[in-house]
């Protein structure tokens, strides 16, 4: 009888923890998915000081427009853009430091969604060290 009931309490112990995603933190909850939503924050309130403060000195950005190594660079690539769009992000998944999400891109002047874009950012000692395009969806 005692097999039978750590049986059960195994099955019963391994269902809850599927049902609570494993048991430990949720992904919506991570300080990666933080450092994300609160960059795209800053760009959405065109707040480019703010926006910044979330990437490493010697961060690395990837986008169609090419590639920017360091926060001047990049700078220079967000003072041309930030008052271009905003930006409504979703389908945030963690794996380690790295964070995917989908953005879609929305006209500051008419509010209308031009694009649809994925990226992928890698998060060290909580500043974006990498922050890459990876493709495009239709929004």
């Amino acid at each position: 009888m005692k097999p039978l009931i750590q049986i059960l309490g195994l099955l019963v112990l391994t269902l809850s923890l599927a049902a609570c995603g494993g048991g430990g933190a949720a992904e919506a909850d991570s300080p990666e998915i933080a450092v994300v939503q609160a960059s795209v924050a800053a760009w959405n309130a065109e707040d480019l000081e703010a926006a910044l403060s979330h990437y490493a000195d010697d961060a690395v950005v990837v986008n169609l427009l090419g590639t920017y190594a360091g926060k001047k660079k990049i700078r220079s690539l967000f003072e041309s853009a930030i008052d271009e769009f905003t930006m409504d992000c979703r389908n945030f998944k963690v794996s380690g430091n790295t964070v995917s999400y989908e953005c879609v891109l929305l006209g500051r002047s008419d509010g209308k969604a031009f694009a649809g874009e994925k990226y992928e950012v890698v998060i060290e000692k909580g500043l974006i060290v990498s922050d890459k395009y990876v493709g495009k969806f239709e929004p």
